[in-house]
């Protein structure tokens, strides 16, 4: 998947970005609006993609014009970013597009609005209730950021903050009831497709949907797999190390209880969680369990699971790779039923809350706050995911192996002793213009080539067309060719 030369570099080479900028008074008639939605746990991979669709005309691996706009107002420089749980679950990004994103919207000012906020099968839904699905996860509903470019109840704000690109904030957020878009230059009301962490059959099998894909539109494997951990609260990452025998000085977290600021992640201090442990914990009932299954020291004390709902796909990759569900279903048999609810919600197993959240900034808002409670949680997150700012969680080793051995957290994943992946598919409205299908083509391009976009928790497989020898960093060894519940080969 090759990204052809940037064609539009020469005319615009001369011209200062400034001229192009995508303020909100500068978003006019002519601006092409679409929108996107799914999955919450690559929202920062995505956030990526959109800035190597926009032009860059003097090549200096930043877009001329992108400005970001995000949800809610945050206190510091590391949250001000499209993913981060105090940023909110919608953003837009506004930029003059370049090539990559196709030829119906190269050359025009262009406003993505971009909505994370239930999970991957959001992508599907509007066009699942618009083609007259009756199920209780298909809603005529859908939450966008507000009209970034309207001249009353715009409380939009530009950040002081030195952040990647200029960003408002505060910019809020509403329900849309999805209707057809009036047109491509309109606010939108209907997304033109998005991302999803797994394929559509697992979340059509997982929530009892009788549509197929063929109603709604049309997706493709991006070929870019992304990686999954178990995060857990800083008090229980300490207790497990105790636990384990991890005891080095050099282990040490910093602080103690509910104050600890830093906890120590390189390989060698970091605990491990079988799969077998969290399988227990997740499936098949939860009675009888407490924190003691993930550290002897802590049998009898609470623990708090942080799954997410029934149409995200990290909670599909979960029921995947933990539970054999819905792969092992049929007269095969053999998966077991995930517990806690397809809604938001808590329930109780004895010692074992799980609790189901809307999105991964939700569970990461959760398992911060258990550690600022001296409380042990756990929850499944895409390896995208870093604590930065106020947000206080830790990978653990899964199975002995570690997911952040790296920097970019994936290299034990492309070698292939990492087993806890799946492969992003982009999904295509039927309905979507010719503007919005260049858009995710262009999106599953430069997210699927190892030579353009470098992004943490996420590499491409070698049917992307690039080998491991040429790119050992960013391309894996194996591949499950677009099948979740296919078993990664070589």
């Amino acid at each position: 998947m090759k990204i052809r030369s940037i064609s539009l570099a020469a005319a615009l080479a001369c011209v200062a970005s400034s001229s192009f900028a995508l303020t909100p008074a500068q978003i006019d008639a002519s601006t092409v609006q679409l929108w996107i939605n799914g999955a919450t746990a690559p929202t920062a991979s995505v956030y990526g993609g959109i800035r190597k669709l926009c032009v860059d005309a003097n090549s200096n691996g930043a877009p001329d014009d992108l400005h970001v706009y995000l949800e809610k107002s945050v206190t510091t420089a590391a949250d001000a970013a499209p993913g981060k749980s105090a940023a909110g679950k919608f953003a837009a990004y506004a930029c003059t597009m370049g090539p990559a994103a196709g030829a119906d919207l190269e050359g025009k000012k262009t406003v993505v609005y971009h909505t994370f906020d239930v999970g991957s099968f959001e992508a599907y839904t509007p066009h699942l209730f618009l083609a007259g699905e009756v199920n209780p996860s298909v809603s005529g509903s859908v939450k966008r950021l507000k009209n970034i470019a309207a001249t009353t109840g715009n409380t939009c704000a530009l950040t002081a903050f030195a952040t990647q690109d200029p960003t408002y904030l505060a910019c809020g957020s509403l329900a849309v009831t999805v209707a057809p878009n009036a047109s491509v230059n309109a606010v939108p009301t209907l997304p033109v497709g998005g991302v999803s962490d797994t394929e559509y059959t697992l979340n059509q099998l997982n929530l009892g949907v009788i549509k197929s894909l063929a109603d709604i539109g049309s997706e493709v494997s991006t070929n870019v797999a992304q990686g999954f951990g178990l995060a857990v609260s800083y008090p229980l990452y300490v207790a497990m190390q105790q636990s384990q025998g991890i005891t080095s000085p050099a282990c040490a977290a910093t602080g103690s209880g509910a104050a600890i600021t830093a906890v120590n992640t390189t390989p060698a201090c970091q605990p491990n969680v079988s799969r077998q442990k969290y399988s227990s914990l997740v499936g098949g009932g939860a009675a009888d369990k407490d924190a003691g299954l993930l550290a002897s020291t802590l049998a009898g004390s609470p623990l708090q699971v942080e799954r997410r709902v029934g149409t995200s796909g990290t909670q599909s990759s979960s029921n995947a790779f933990f539970l054999n569900a819905p792969c092992a279903t049929g007269l095969a048999t053999g998966a077991l039923t995930p517990d806690g609810s397809n809604s938001v919600g808590s329930t109780v197993y004895d010692f074992v809350t799980i609790r189901s959240n809307n999105g991964s900034g939700d569970v990461k808002a959760n398992i911060t706050a258990a550690s600022n409670a001296n409380a042990y949680a756990i929850g499944v997150l895409s390896l995208e995911n870093a604590a930065a700012g106020t947000e206080k969680f830790a990978f653990t080793k899964l199975n002995s192996v570690s997911p952040t051995a790296d920097a970019k957290q994936r290299q034990t994943a492309i070698d292939g002793d990492y087993e806890f992946w799946y492969e992003l598919v982009a999904f295509t409205a039927a309905t979507a213009p010719a503007e919005g299908a260049g858009l995710l083509t262009g999106l599953a391009t430069v997210l699927g080539d190892p030579s353009v976009t470098d992004l943490r928790g996420l590499f491409a497989t070698p049917l992307s067309g690039f080998a491991n020898v040429d790119f050992p960093t960013q391309v894996s060894k194996g591949f499950k060719a677009g099948n979740a519940c296919s078993v990664s080969t070589q």
